[in-house]
């Protein structure tokens, strides 16, 4: 089309097949040594307004990665390997959540969260939402990496 502008709003917002080969070539936020994500559905690459989501590479001796959630939801899908999840609460209380391979973990806003290594290579699939307005901007070097993907 002559007239598509990739950089219009909303001229990402359709239905589409997102594949492996995509999310694996998109460029990667670095949270630790070991552990990357890439973000493969997002409000600065493709006008999603809900939610965002990413894979999660996870080598099996990374570093501690530390964030504290509080104003969205997540959850954490174990394509591969494991997931171990520190979590803290307001009143100091701690847990340790461990999925297997096709387990689910929720993660709630409010609390103080801690990705552990597991001794094992793994991959995990995560959503979040709502998607805020003014999209990554915890990382924005890495936000406007993604709208100069729009195509």
């Amino acid at each position: 089309m002559a007239d598509y502008d990739a950089q219009a709003p909303n001229a990402r917002r359709y239905p589409r097949v997102i594949t492996v080969d995509e999310i694996e070539a998109l460029p990667r936020i670095e949270f630790n040594t070991g552990i990357d994500t890439a973000v493969f559905l997002s409000r600065e690459r493709d006008d999603a307004r809900y939610f965002r989501q990413g894979y999660c590479w996870m080598e099996p001796d990374h570093g501690p990665y530390h964030w504290d959630q509080n104003n969205f939801d997540e959850t954490h899908y174990c394509l591969a390997g494991r997931i171990k999840l520190r979590v803290l609460d307001a009143a100091g209380r701690e847990i340790l959540l461990e999925a297997a391979e096709g387990e689910h973990i929720f993660l709630p806003a409010g609390f103080k969260y801690t990705v552990e290594a597991t001794g094992v290579r793994s991959l995990f699939f995560w959503t979040s939402g709502p998607s805020p307005r003014p999209g990554l901007v915890e990382a924005k070097d890495y936000s406007n990496e993604l709208r100069s993907l729009r195509s």
